[in-house]
């Protein structure tokens, strides 16, 4: 009876084969991943210059709120929505009031304000709320900026 003699890969070719595979799936992740990265860093690029700081704030007699906003960003900032507690806010009367940006009317009412750097503009809210509730009022900039900012009925800030 003869044995057959079988013949296997030397163990320095097997492990250099496992060392290219490892290497090739490696540059196959990092490409994934550098791919996703690139393409989540560059949507929103425009929140980057978009910044909007909430100055001040009066909510002493809800429903009367009156907020002060400045652009502190570096681009210019295009607010044409706001939210009160996720409820859109419809213009009835003057929504944005002055201060040193640019206000834009339609039938009379102020409904969006454009700010260059360091420019101003004030909001008038009348919504109505619990002395003591937190309220969130978010702005929503032309280029998708958002802005969330919190205020509490029956205080200033």
């Amino acid at each position: 009876m003869k044995i057959a003699q079988r013949k296997a890969v030397s163990p320095i070719i097997a492990t250099l084969l496992l060392i290219a595979i490892t290497v090739a799936a490696g540059i196959i992740v990092y490409v994934f991943v550098g791919s996703l990265s690139g393409s989540l860093t560059k949507s929103g690029g425009n929140q980057v210059t978009e910044q909007v700081s909430l100055d001040a704030y009066n909510y002493q007699a809800p429903p009367t709120l009156t907020m002060y906003f400045r652009n502190t960003g570096t681009g210019l900032v295009n607010v044409t929505s706001v939210f009160f507690d996720g409820t859109p806010v419809t213009p009835t009367s003057n929504l944005f009031a002055a201060g040193t940006c640019h206000i834009s009317t339609n039938g009379g009412h102020a409904v969006a304000a454009s700010c260059t750097p360091g420019e101003t503009f004030i909001l008038n809210l009348s919504q109505a709320s619990t002395t003591g509730a937190s309220n969130a009022v978010k702005l929503v900039t032309v280029d998708g900026g958002t802005f969330t900012y919190n205020v509490i009925a029956g205080q200033s800030g």
